[in-house]
């Protein structure tokens, strides 16, 4: 463990901003904690709290996934995702939406969401949850001063513990928020720097690792949580950063060039057998 640390160490030196990294193996109870456990400008990583808030409205019958929700003026808003190229008024059944603010961090989609459920909804279930640390200040505008959430990376994985032991709010909502996760389109931090071949799922034979999880980026800020299933062992992490100085929307931004070697490292701790 001590050479763990000393590597994030050395990871965290040749970073322009600060980085904090929990981790949990899922079968040992063994933590990783590196870094400032201080709340954290969530970026996109907020639509995990938000995706559990809509599906407990769902489980209790207040909403429901079949339901139509169109697309209003209000909900527009610039940076991820595909509906703000889709004509004002445009009808999508709530789970389809729900997957867009997932699997493409869908702006307008989590907007769409937040008009159902409203921002104290998530305040309340979070805390409801045991994830005292996270908070949502707003919907996705960006002509409103940051943050957009704050939390912290040991409350998200707490949150993906629950999902990981299909405990948040029932197997099954378990297990569908898990089915979306896996869907998630942005693999620029836990994915990054893995072996392509434990990944690989483009031959007959499945993929030895899935990953499940949410990223986000705001300027200077690059986020990562989720949940990596292996045959060695099962583990939930989140990354959060903050002060980077490398400010472009870039596949090579600095957060994605170094960030990735901290969740490597991890891997490689709870899972020397891939090697």
């Amino acid at each position: 463990m001590l050479s763990l640390y000393n590597t994030l160490s050395q990871i965290a030196e040749n970073f322009s901003g600060t980085f904090t990294v929990h981790a949990e193996h899922l079968e040992t109870g063994e933590v990783i904690a590196f870094g400032n456990p201080h709340p954290m400008e969530t970026a996109s990583t907020i639509k995990l709290p938000i995706l559990i808030t809509a599906m407990q409205k769902i489980h209790e019958g207040k909403l429901r996934l079949e339901q139509p929700v169109p697309l209003l003026s209000d909900d527009y808003v610039t940076g991820s995702g595909v509906l703000q190229n889709l004509g004002i008024g445009t009808v999508l059944p709530l789970a389809d939406v729900l997957m867009l603010m997932i699997i493409v961090s869908d702006n307008m989609a989590t907007n769409m969401v937040l008009r159902l459920i409203g921002l104290d909804a998530v305040n309340r279930l979070m805390q409801d949850f045991g994830a005292r640390s996270t908070v949502i200040r707003k919907r996705i505008d960006f002509h409103i001063p940051p943050p957009i959430g704050l939390s912290t990376p040991k409350d998200m994985v707490h949150l993906l513990k629950g999902i990981y032991h299909r405990e948040i709010i029932s197997p099954t909502v378990s297990q569908w928020i898990w089915d979306v996760l896996i869907r998630q389109q942005y693999n620029t931090l836990l994915t990054r720097l893995m072996p392509y071949n434990l990944l690989n799922s483009e031959t007959e034979n499945p993929p030895q690792v899935i990953i499940g999880s949410k990223s986000g980026s705001v300027e200077g800020v690059r986020n990562d949580v989720g949940i990596v299933t292996t045959p060695w062992g099962d583990y939930a992490i989140a990354i959060m950063s903050e002060g980077c100085q490398d400010l472009r929307f870039h596949v090579d931004n600095e957060a994605h060039r170094v960030l990735p070697e901290a969740a490597l490292r991890v891997f490689q701790h709870f899972c020397p057998q891939a090697f």
